[in-house]
């Protein structure tokens, strides 16, 4: 009897065994599972193969890698240079002068040029203030405003001749001044004057008519291409005949920024004498509108042209919705064609 109990209770110790150990077998397999769907804070990427079942990859890195974006290089237009050589003049001055009082008359240098224009020289006509009293030996000096890294200005931004020209002239008469070589590269256009200085002559008042300036737009601009725009057209220099205007849009796309526009002209016979003006819309730059100094060309041959280089101030607010005129002030020949307006551009992107 002793024995039937000594096994009952093996037996239960068996029992109780296996129940322990199936316990913790099953602690075992749920902890391990729970392990590997939590495991890496929630980087574990979840991949399905190609027979439908999942798989888990350890350390997955969830987090998206950002490709650096593509920039596109800044468009740089080819460089040209231009150059366009006019005069330019200012008319019915009527200023006096007199040797014993009011000796200098000063003009603003942007009736004569643009910004960036070369000036080679100024020619100044003039007159005995009754009319008809001979002048004699006319003396007298200029001055023109240079910029202050000029060696050779002779005040604060100032440059005054160091002697004084002497010609001699009848009832009228005219004197040339070419600007020295040493200023010529510092000419002040905007902001600045030139001026002009009667000393001397047989009369004590004289009157200062008229003013031409020679001038050259040397510059180097941005150019990707040109646009031409048959015109065809006879004008006079009269109005209401002497004007012409197209639409901006007609030769320019909304990308395209101005940087110099040319009429072409054609006589019967040589153009001796043109002169003329440029307007170009500018928006709600300048009062809508910005215009050239009025140019002045010469030719020998039936043909001729007028350039303006814009301001880059100007070329830049050019207004594609606008419009671009050309005024014929002055010609030669009671009337010439205007055959082509072309204009020349830079890329604006």
């Amino acid at each position: 009897m002793n024995e039937e109990k000594s096994k009952g209770r093996v037996t239960i110790y068996i029992v109780v065994f296996l129940l322990l150990a199936a316990v913790l077998v099953a602690i075992i397999v749920f902890g391990l599972g729970h392990s590997a769907s939590s495991d890496g804070d929630g980087k574990n990427a979840e991949v399905t193969d190609v027979s439908g079942g999942t798989q888990y990859l350890d350390n997955w890195e969830t987090e998206p890698v950002t490709e650096p974006a593509e920039t596109k290089p800044k468009h740089e237009s080819p460089i040209k240079m231009v150059v366009s050589e006019t005069d330019t003049e200012l008319t019915d001055i009527g200023a006096e002068l007199d040797k014993n009082s009011r000796k200098t008359y000063k003009m603003n240098l942007v009736k004569f040029a643009e910004p960036g224009d070369l000036i080679d020289s100024f020619t100044f006509y003039y007159h005995a203030a009754d009319g008809v009293s001979a002048l004699g030996e006319v003396k007298g000096g200029f001055g023109i405003s240079v910029d202050n890294k000029c060696e050779a200005k002779t005040d604060n931004i100032w440059y005054q001749t160091p002697e004084d020209f002497s010609v001699r002239a009848g009832s009228s008469g005219t004197v040339t001044w070419v600007i020295p070589d040493d200023i010529l590269d510092y000419i002040t256009v905007p902001g600045g004057s030139v001026l002009f200085g009667y000393w001397w002559s047989d009369v004590d008042k004289i009157v200062l008519d008229k003013v031409v300036c020679h001038k050259r737009a040397v510059q180097l601009i941005p150019c990707d291409g040109e646009s031409t725009k048959e015109i065809g057209r006879t004008i006079k220099p009269a109005e209401p005949d002497n004007v012409i205007t197209i639409d901006t849009s007609d030769v320019l796309e909304t990308y395209h920024m101005p940087c110099t526009i040319t009429m072409k002209f054609e006589g019967t016979e040589p153009v001796a004498e043109l002169k003329g003006k440029f307007t170009i819309d500018t928006g709600s730059f300048r009062g809508g509108t910005c215009e050239s100094v009025p140019m002045i060309v010469s030719s020998e041959k039936n043909e001729t042209e007028l350039m303006w280089v814009l301001p880059e101030v100007v070329r830049m607010n050019a207004d594609h919705g606008g419009k671009i005129t050309f005024t014929l002030e002055r010609c030669s020949l009671s009337e010439v064609t205007a055959k082509e307006l072309v204009v020349e551009y830079a890329l604006n992107e």
